[in-house]
């Protein structure tokens, strides 16, 4: 352990992290384009709602989203098929023979076209394309796609104007900082000798957008705001009466009994000589010293949960609206901000990490990545890097809170946040590696809350699976039906389970590795009761593999079958995501079936079997690389052109079948984990360098990690933090996030471990809040490097596991300062990961009690 200078050791007093001041700030608005909106605006947000401000002084244009406004689906057309295509029979007669097929192409391959040892010592290496029937096989896989047509996609909602009367684009001094601290933006600027505040955010507990204009000087205030909208189907109008904007309508394709959405905004002034009219397209306000604006939306969506495709309810969303900008105006501002405030803070303070920060930078935001970027002199002192990576960490947690809350649809591609009625790749949800990574962070930061949108989806999806995997799949022999769900890769809002329509989304496990999701908010909160109501979608998407899976001719094990390494390929037995993914199905069903009694059914008896007889991902290939595919071909020995996709590290992250440090079996893989990601190369795509980012934190290299962190900022992140795949997509803010807290807490192997992954340019600081498995909460401190102290809050009794770097000479107290017994630890010390006996503990824990560890 740590000591401070003086020679002693600190005590047990943690001290919880002092609240890092984290603002992203701006000096100027963001432009009025796409680019402005993706790069520049600054977005808001509450789970149902979204918006992005731009922030002008003469035209404030703020985009605004709902998180169910969707085209396509039912409300679309009447012959929506949730992607299903073909007749089930004859794809079942052609998948029977691609099987075969592909089984010839893996004979042929080792027979024909394995690896030989050259004179030189190198290998020769081949392809599975260079298999003659290849095309033949593809253009059947091909055949059996679903379709999408009425897919749909997520859409915006419109735009909220805030103009100057006479059009004054002047301003000094200006602007815009949002406070990840409290989840409000405030915008000022000085106009003609009189300084204007606005103050903006989206309340969860009202379920609204609030805005606050006032000024210095009386009766300064004059504004005309109105509302537009891309949307084709939609009606503006007017209450004069009550000052409101109001737009209805329905989503661009949707036919009269599909989905209808509603945007009120309700203006109200104050001031001796305000003044509030309504006219033909624009509220008109002057003399004004306070302006207030309530802004609510919604549509009358609803998720099913049975399979059906009753997603549209009777009520009339404008009168959800109207109840909410009324109660609005009765609370008032300062309330309506109190209970924002107690809201946003009871979340986003459950975990705070503080890097050395003590105050914001005189620099702007876009100035710091500017910096972060330049490497040049007039670049970042260390201390302004540091503040941007503190920032840029609370702001993936910041973003998570604004997208994704309790009883709202999952973030999607996009969050919460689209600009036109057709983003890209739909702003839909991809779950080959994108919606997956967009929930990494929420239970090891503290947002277990805002983790039940996607098990709540998934959990939707299951009925309609059902229907897809009976549709599109058939037992080995190929004529038995199989039983459980699955998923394609591309989802909508619609209950879409199919396939997708390229060789890139044909992603079978996609179901399993959803299942994921389920599981680990078991695993971090121990909640019995969840695990029970979720159980059934878990065994259900196993008994899909049960049923589906191939036997390998050659070895006799169970194998995915056709599998194609995702968005890589080729068709092939057995690509290592696949047979990872289905380990891990297999795995987590195994003990969720003993946890809660039900080891003794006849399915849970299958799956052990299956489970026994599985084609192991786990290989290393002659030139020392983890193997993507069963078979050793040149694509897994080059790295392909440093390809985007590295899913067959799945059983490295998000997987745990492979956990650096546990044993010796497990570090045979390290080395081989680290050729691959070698051979790939850093620089990608945003979410791509943000997953290897985890891969390289899970094999403990936190050098590598932070040198990823760095090219992520430099290279793929907007000067407003949005990732950019590009375009914009938010899993790569998730996924840095989730790899960032990892470098000071991991648990998915045997262990708590503390600063498994620490960088050396974070040598000071401390987190608090954060979340082990087995629902442990955790404090640490470091300094110089090296751990100083750290607190356990576990909720549950038990034995621990406890790692960290001389962790054994330290001091182990209860809350009352009474020593905590440790028992010997004899098992595995990892030479790999330079673990000794002094770094591991064992210690018998108290379910409600505090541990100080110093």
């Amino acid at each position: 352990m740590q000591k401070t200078k003086s020679g002693k050791t600190p005590g047990g007093d943690f001290q919880k992290t002092a609240e890092a001041p984290l603002v992203a700030w701006y000096d100027a608005p963001a432009e009025r384009n796409h680019e402005g909106w993706e790069q520049q605006a600054t977005p808001l947000g509450n789970g149902f709602m979204g918006a992005m401000v731009h922030g002008g002084v003469a035209v404030n244009q703020i985009q605004l989203n709902d998180h169910t406004l969707w085209s396509g689906g039912p409300g679309a057309s009447s012959s929506y098929k949730c992607g299903m295509k073909g007749e089930a029979d004859a794809i079942h007669r052609t998948l029977h023979e691609v099987q075969g097929e592909v089984q010839k192409m893996a004979d042929y391959f080792a027979e024909h076209l394995a690896p030989k040892q050259q004179p030189d010592g190198s290998w020769q290496t081949h392809d599975y394309a260079e298999y003659p029937g290849y095309g033949g096989i593809k253009e059947k896989v091909e055949s059996m796609f679903g379709e999408k047509d009425y897919f749909g996609s997520y859409q915006t909602l419109g735009d909220l104007y805030i103009r100057n009367p006479e059009g004054d684009d002047s301003y000094t001094g200006y602007s815009r900082s949002l406070s990840l601290n409290d989840g409000v933006l405030t915008i000022a600027y000085d106009q003609n000798g009189t300084h204007y505040t606005g103050e903006y955010f989206i309340s969860n507990p009202g379920n609204m957008m609030v805005i606050r204009l006032s000024a210095d000087h009386k009766g300064a205030l004059a504004k005309e705001i109105s509302i537009g909208s891309p949307q084709p189907q939609k009606t503006i109008r007017m209450d004069s009466q009550e000052n409101a904007l109001i737009m209805t309508g329905r989503p661009s394709d949707h036919q009269e009994n599909g989905e209808k959405f509603a945007l009120l905004v309700k203006v109200a002034a104050s001031g001796d000589e305000a003044a509030v009219s309504a006219g033909d397209t624009a509220v008109q306000v002057t003399g004004a010293d306070e302006i207030l604006l309530y802004v609510a939306a919604g549509t009358n969506y609803r998720q099913p949960m049975d399979g059906s495709y009753d997603f549209f309810s009777e009520e009339d969303p404008l009168d959800a609206a109207k109840e909410r900008t009324d109660e609005a105006a009765r609370l008032g501002f300062a309330k309506l901000l109190e209970l924002h405030r107690a809201d946003y803070r009871r979340l986003f303070c459950a975990a705070q990490l503080n890097l050395g920060i003590t105050e914001v930078p005189e620099k702007t935001t876009d100035a710091l990545m500017k910096g972060y970027r330049g490497g040049k002199p007039g670049s970042n002192t260390e201390s302004e890097d540091r503040y941007l990576e503190n920032l840029y960490y609370q702001f993936g947690r910041y973003l998570l809170i604004a997208s994704s809350r309790k009883g709202s649809l999952p973030a999607n591609l996009q969050g919460i946040w689209a600009d036109s009625l057709n983003p890209a790749w739909d702003a839909d949800y991809h779950t080959n590696i994108n919606l997956q990574m967009n929930y990494w962070l929420a239970e090891q930061t503290n947002l277990s809350e805002c983790h039940l949108p996607v098990t709540d989806y998934v959990k939707s999806l299951e009925p309609y699976g059902t229907k897809g995997a009976a549709h599109f799949y058939v037992q080995e022999d190929g004529a038995s039906p199989v039983r459980g769900w699955t998923i394609g890769h591309e989802c909508n809002i619609w209950g879409n389970a199919a396939p997708g329509t390229s060789d890139a989304s044909y992603f079978p496990t996609a179901g399993a590795w959803m299942c994921q999701d389920i599981w680990e908010h078991y695993l971090f909160t121990r909640d019995e009761g969840f695990l029970g109501e979720n159980y059934h979608v878990l065994l259900n998407a196993a008994l899909f593999w049960v049923d589906y899976l191939w036997t390998d001719r050659r070895d006799g094990r169970l194998t995915a079958n056709p599998s194609y390494s995702p968005e890589h390929g080729p068709y092939t037995i057995a690509a290592a995501c696949d047979q990872g993914i289905i380990w891990e199905i297999f795995h987590e069903v195994i003990q969720a079936g003993e946890i809660l009694g039900k080891a003794d059914a006849p399915e849970y008896k299958e799956i052990q079997q299956a489970f026994g007889k599985l084609s192991s991902p786990l290989q290393i290939g002659k030139n020392g690389q983890f193997m993507e595919w069963k078979d050793e071909t040149a694509m897994d020995v080059t790295g392909d052109g440093g390809h985007r996709h590295t899913n067959h590290l799945f059983v490295l992250h998000p997987g745990n079948q492979v956990v650096a440090g546990r044993s010796e079996e497990d570090d045979r893989y390290i080395q081989a984990m680290k050729s691959t990601l070698n051979t790939r190369g850093d620089s990608s795509t945003g979410w791509s360098m943000a997953w290897k980012l985890n891969f390289w934190t899970r094999l403990r290299d936190g050098e590598r990690a932070h040198t990823l962190l760095q090219t992520l900022l430099k290279e793929k992140t907007a000067d407003n933090l949005f990732d950019l795949h590009p375009p914009f997509q938010i899993d790569g803010n998730f996924g840095a996030t989730a790899g960032m807290t990892e470098m000071f807490l991991q648990s998915q192997g045997d262990a708590i471990e503390l600063l498994p992954a620490l960088p050396g340019a974070w040598p000071e600081g401390c987190v608090t809040g954060l979340k082990a498995r087995g629902d442990v909460e955790v404090d640490i401190r470091w300094s110089e490097g090296r751990l100083v102290s750290a607190v356990l809050r576990p909720k549950y009794d038990g034995v621990y596991k406890i790692t960290g770097r001389q962790i054994a000479c330290a001091r182990f107290e209860t809350s009352d300062g009474a020593a905590v017994p440790v028992m010997p630890y004899t098992g595995y010390l990892s030479a790999a990961i330079g673990n000794t006996a002094e770094d591991v503990i064992l210690a018998q824990l108290k379910g409600g009690e505090t541990y100080s560890i110093f």
